[in-house]
């Protein structure tokens, strides 16, 4: 029997561990324009509510964290742990050689412009703003760059959208 082909599942949420929720926040919703879900943030502590979910996934050493829930423009869900008892351990640096998740990516049609206000707010930009060889020749120059948020979390800018910048190319 041929195996079926998997449906192709969208892209639900990312969840990010920052030491500092509520600046996170601002960053977010201020420099990328997510935008809020819920009146936030909310703090959630196994003294007071050990039922809650997510004490029923993560094990007995979380006593208290505090989340946010953010949206991007696509709908795609952004949420901010900050992870108060046990505190977050070292904050995130660049190492493109560690395992797990790399970076996210987000679209804005000028990510110099976004770098900036990125650099402004306390971030960084790492290596140099490139255009895929794949695109070369087009009538609208394709760039992506790469940030670390305040926190060390690695943000591309792309000015296009990932299909159109890799799918059905040679």
């Amino acid at each position: 029997m041929a195996e079926a082909t998997p449906f192709n599942r969208v892209l639900n949420h990312i969840a990010l561990h920052v030491p500092d929720l509520d600046a996170a926040i601002t960053f977010y919703t201020r420099v990328l324009g997510f935008r809020k879900l819920q009146n936030l943030p909310r703090c959630t502590d196994r003294s007071t509510d050990p039922s809650a979910p997510i004490f029923r996934i993560y094990d007995s050493r979380l006593h208290k964290v505090k989340v946010a829930f953010l949206a991007t423009g696509n709908s795609v869900g952004f949420e901010l742990f900050q992870f108060i008892d046990p505190p977050m351990s070292a904050p995130a640096s660049f190492d493109y050689t560690r395992g797990g998740v790399f970076h996210f990516a987000v679209t804005d049609p000028d990510p110099e412009a976004l770098c900036a206000r990125v650099v402004a707010a306390g971030g960084r930009k790492i290596g140099e703003t490139v255009s895929p060889a794949s695109t070369e020749g087009e009538e609208v120059r394709t760039v992506a760059l790469y940030v670390l948020d305040p926190w060390g979390n690695t943000i591309e800018a792309c000015s296009c959208s990932f299909e159109k910048m890799m799918a059905n190319r040679n």
